[in-house]
C-alpha cells in the first residue's frame, strides 16, 4: 500500500485514536466494528491505527485473510505482540493466566492429585528458568517471529485431534511458545494466577492444582472459554497493577468526563478479516469471555479489560440488529433501542454507551451492548484525485471530482482507474480519455467496468458477461436501487425474478447504505432534513448500468436482432412492475404519475417529461424543485454514449426554436443539465453553473405565485 494511501486513511485513524482510546479505570471497552464494503480501505485504516499507536499505545494486529486460526491461537498472537517493549510501560506485560491454561491443555496431567501436583510445579520451574528481564527481552526479541509461526500452524489449537503421535509432536512444538508466555519477570504474579484459576466455573472451586487438572482433561471445545477468559483478565490485571506512565496525548474527552481528572489509554487489538469464519469465531469467544468475566466478578466495573478492538468487517452481522439500526434503512425500527451507526471519524464513547437513552452504560449481561458499528469514511476528493492522476507521467487526467464521484471514495475504485490510465495509450481517443469506465479497456481488451464488477460483486451474484440470454441479477438489483423511491420499500415486485436474493446480497456486503447517496446541490431546498434514501454504491451502480448499455445492439448485427434492447427492456420492465404495486397499495395517483416520469426519461423520452415537469410549475414551488431533483437523479443512458457537451446538445436541440414558452424553454434546460450533473463522469463548469442560476432566476421573474423562495434559494447554490 502506497504513502499516498495511508495518508489518504489517516484522518479516520486520528479520530479514532482522540476519541476512542482514552479511559478512566473500571471502564468497558467496546468490540468496534469497522463496516465498509470490499477494498474500500478498511485494512489502511488499520495500519494507519497501528503507526498511530507507536510505542506508546499497546496494541496487536491480526489478520484472519491471512492467517485464519483458531481463537486460543490467535488470542496467544495478541499476546506475543503485546508482550514488545513499549516506551509507556515500566514492566511489559505478561499473560500468565493464559499460559498456565496452555500449559494445563497442553501437557497430559497425572489424574493423581500429588502427582499433578509435583509434575505442574516443574515445569512451571523449567519454563520460567534463568527469566532475568534482559536475557528474556533479548530472547523474546529473536525468537517471536518464529514463535508466531508456531502458533500459525494450530499447534496451540484446543480443537486439534488426530493420531497419538500427531499430538504428541504438537505437544512438543508448543512447550516453547507456552514458556514464552510464561517469561518476563516470571516469578510475580504467578501465585496470583493459579488463584485466577481456582475461580473459573470448571475448577468447580477446587484447589488450584486441581482447577489445572481439571483443565487439562475437559473437551477441546470446552476450554475456549477459560482460556479467553484468562486472556482478558491477564490484561485487566497488568493495566491495574502497571498502568503507563503518563505522557502527551490528543484526547478528546467531553466534558462531563473531563472533571474525572486523568486517564489512562485502552489497549488496542486491530482485527482484519472479521467476517471470516475465523474471526467470527474469536470475536465471539471474546464478548463471550468479557461476559464471562463479568458474571464472575462483583461490581459493575470489576471485570472490565483494558482491550478496545478495532475490526474491519465487510458483512453486516444479524446480531448487531438488536441496538443498531442496518445500514441500508432510512431510520431505525420503531419501539426499538436502535440507534443509527455513525461515520468512524464521529464516532465517540458517548455514543457507544448511550444505546438504550440519555446517561445508559453497557448492559454487562448481553453481548449485542459490547458491539459498536461504525462506518468508514470515504477517501476524500483531494485524496482520490491524487492517487487516481499516479503522476505525472500518467497521460489523460480524470478531473478530481470525476473521480470521487465515479468511485465514491471506494479506495480499491480509485486503484482501478489509476491502473487503467496507466495502461491507456497516449494515442488514445478522445472518448476513451474522457469517458474511462464506458470506453477504456486493458490490454486483453476487457472494459475496466467489466474487470470492476469481477472484484466487486458479492459471492452469489455472477458477473454480467455476454451474451445476455436474460439480465444478470446484479444488473436488475442497480436499476432497481437507481430510483431513489424504491430503495427504501419493504415491497419488491414479483416480476422481476431474483430481486429479493439479490438486494439482500447486496445489502449484506454492505454495498447498499445511506451513506453512499450523494446528493445533489439542490436537494435540500426540496427535501428539507429528510433522510438520505439507502443507494447502491456509485462504483458498483455505475459499473452495473454501464454494463447494461453496453449488452446493447451493436452496429453490424442483424436488424431482426437490433430491436432487442437491454436497457429499454430492463427500465421498461419495471416500470411496469412497479405500478400495479403502487396501485395495490394505495399510492397516491401524483406519485405514481411522478415516478412513470422517472422512468420516461430513464428511457430517454426527455421532451415529453420536460414538458410535464413545466406543466406542474404554478402549483408549489419547492415540491416543484423536488420533482425536478428526482426526475434528474434517473439513469441517463447518454453520457455511456457520448460526451457531457453533445448529450447536452442533443437534449436541447430545436427547444428554443419550438415556440415554447420561457417556463419551457427554461424548465428543459434545467432538467437537462442537472441530469448530466447527476452522471459521475460529468464535471461541473462554471458555464454551466451560470445556465442553472439564469434558469432559476428566469422561473422566479415568471412565477405566478407570490412566494418564491425555493426558486430562489435552488439558483443561489449555483452563483
Amino acid at each position: 500500500m502506497s504513502a499516498a494511501a495511508e495518508f489518504g486513511r489517516a484522518e479516520g485513524a486520528e479520530a479514532f485514536l482522540r476519541n476512542m482510546i482514552w479511559r478512566h479505570p473500571g471502564q468497558r471497552q467496546p468490540v468496534v466494528a469497522l463496516l465498509g464494503p470490499r477494498m474500500s480501505g478498511k485494512s489502511s485504516l488499520l495500519r494507519a491505527v497501528s503507526q498511530g499507536c507507536g510505542s506508546t499505545v499497546v496494541h496487536a494486529h491480526l489478520d484472519f485473510h491471512e492467517n485464519p486460526v483458531d481463537p486460543v491461537s490467535a488470542a496467544a498472537l495478541t499476546a506475543f505482540q503485546m508482550m514488545r517493549g513499549w516506551d509507556t510501560l515500566r514492566r511489559g506485560p505478561v499473560f500468565h493466566r493464559f499460559a498456565l491454561g496452555l500449559l494445563a491443555l497442553n501437557e497430559e496431567l497425572d489424574p493423581d492429585r500429588a502427582r499433578a501436583t509435583d509434575q505442574i510445579r516443574g515445569l512451571i520451574q523449567q519454563y520460567t528458568r534463568n527469566t532475568r528481564r534482559g536475557r528474556f527481552a533479548s530472547r523474546l526479541e529473536e525468537a517471536v517471529d518464529a514463535t508466531m509461526d508456531v502458533v500459525a500452524t494450530g499447534v496451540l489449537s484446543p480443537l486439534v485431534s488426530g493420531p497419538r503421535e500427531t499430538a504428541s509432536a504438537a505437544r512438543e512444538r508448543a512447550r516453547p511458545v507456552i514458556g514464552s508466555l510464561l517469561q518476563g519477570p516470571a516469578r510475580w504474579g504467578l501465585r496470583d494466577a493459579l488463584r485466577w484459576h481456582v475461580g473459573i466455573p470448571e475448577a468447580e472451586a477446587a484447589g488450584s492444582v486441581d482447577a489445572l487438572i481439571r483443565l487439562s482433561s475437559a473437551s477441546r471445545s470446552a476450554v475456549v472459554a477459560p482460556l479467553m477468559a484468562a486472556f482478558l483478565a491477564d490484561a485487566k490485571d497488568q493495566a491495574e497493577r502497571h498502568p503507563a506512565l503518563r505522557s502527551a496525548c490528543s484526547c478528546e474527552i467531553p466534558g462531563p468526563e473531563r472533571a474525572r481528572g486523568r486517564h489512562d489509554h485502552a489497549w488496542v487489538l486491530l482485527v482484519d478479516g472479521a467476517q471470516t469464519p475465523a474471526g467470527r469465531r474469536f470475536l465471539s469467544a471474546l464478548v463471550a469471555a468479557r461476559l464471562r468475566n463479568a458474571q464472575s466478578e462483583p461490581g459493575a466495573a470489576a471485570a472490565a479489560d483494558p482491550v478496545v478492538v478495532l475490526a474491519a468487517c465487510d458483512q453486516w452481522q444479524p446480531e448487531w440488529t438488536t441496538r443498531w439500526c442496518e445500514p441500508w434503512r432510512t431510520t431505525p425500527l420503531p419501539d426499538t433501542p436502535q440507534r443509527r451507526i455513525p461515520l468512524l471519524s464521529r464516532a465517540t464513547r458517548t455514543v457507544w454507551t448511550r444505546q438504550d437513552g440519555a446517561g445508559a452504560a453497557p448492559d454487562a449481561a448481553s453481548a449485542a451492548h459490547y458491539w459498536y458499528p461504525v462506518w468508514l469514511d470515504p477517501m476524500p476528493e483531494e485524496r482520490a484525485g491524487a492517487v487516481a492522476d499516479g503522476g505525472a507521467l500518467l497521460a489523460a487526467p480524470v478531473p478530481a471530482p470525476v473521480v470521487h464521484a465515479l468511485t465514491g471514495g471506494h479506495w480499491g475504485a480509485v486503484l482501478a482507474v489509476q491502473e487503467q490510465r496507466a495502461g491507456t495509450s497516449p494515442d488514445a481517443d478522445a472518448a476513451e480519455r474522457e469517458r474511462p469506465l464506458p470506453a477504456a479497456v486493458d490490454a486483453d481488451g476487457r472494459p475496466l467496468w467489466s474487470r470492476a464488477l469481477e472484484g466487486c460483486l458479492p459471492e452469489g451474484l455472477a458477473v454480467p458477461a455476454g451474451p445476455w440470454t436474460a439480465p444478470p441479477p446484479a444488473v436488475l438489483a442497480a436499476a432497481y436501487l437507481a430510483d431513489m423511491r424504491t430503495a427504501d420499500d419493504p415491497r419488491v415486485p414479483p416480476e422481476i425474478a431474483d430481486l429479493p436474493r439479490s438486494l439482500e446480497l447486496l445489502r449484506r456486503n454492505l454495498w447498499v447504505s445511506t451513506f453512499f447517496h450523494r446528493p445533489s446541490l439542490i436537494r435540500e431546498v426540496g427535501w428539507g432534513e429528510a433522510d438520505r434514501p439507502a443507494v447502491l454504491h456509485p462504483w458498483l451502480s455505475r459499473c452495473a448500468l454501464t454494463a447494461l448499455s453496453a449488452a446493447g445492439p451493436g452496429p453490424a448485427e442483424p436488424a431482426a436482432d437490433a430491436a432487442f434492447d437491454p436497457w429499454r427492456e430492463v427500465f421498461t420492465r419495471q416500470s411496469h412492475a412497479l405500478a400495479p404495486l403502487a396501485a395495490a397499495h394505495g399510492g397516491p395517483a401524483p406519485a405514481r404519475e411522478e415516478q412513470q416520469l422517472f422512468y420516461d426519461l430513464c428511457l430517454g423520452d426527455f421532451a415529453p417529461v420536460a414538458e410535464a415537469l413545466a406543466n406542474r410549475f404554478d402549483r408549489d414551488h419547492r415540491a416543484w424543485v423536488r420533482l425536478l431533483d428526482y426526475l434528474a437523479s434517473a439513469p441517463c443512458r447518454l453520457v455511456q454514449e457520448r460526451s457531457a457537451q453533445e448529450a447536452y446538445a442533443v437534449l436541447l436541440a430545436g427547444i428554443e426554436r419550438s415556440g415554447r414558452d420561457v417556463v419551457a424553454v427554461a424548465t428543459a434546460k434545467l432538467l437537462a443539465l442537472l441530469w448530466l450533473y447527476n452522471d459521475p463522469l460529468t464535471e461541473r463548469s462554471r458555464r454551466w453553473d451560470a445556465q442553472i442560476e439564469e434558469g432559476f432566476e428566469r422561473l422566479a421573474h415568471n412565477s405566478r405565485l407570490l412566494d418564491v423562495s425555493a426558486l430562489q434559494q435552488a439558483g443561489a447554490l449555483f452563483a
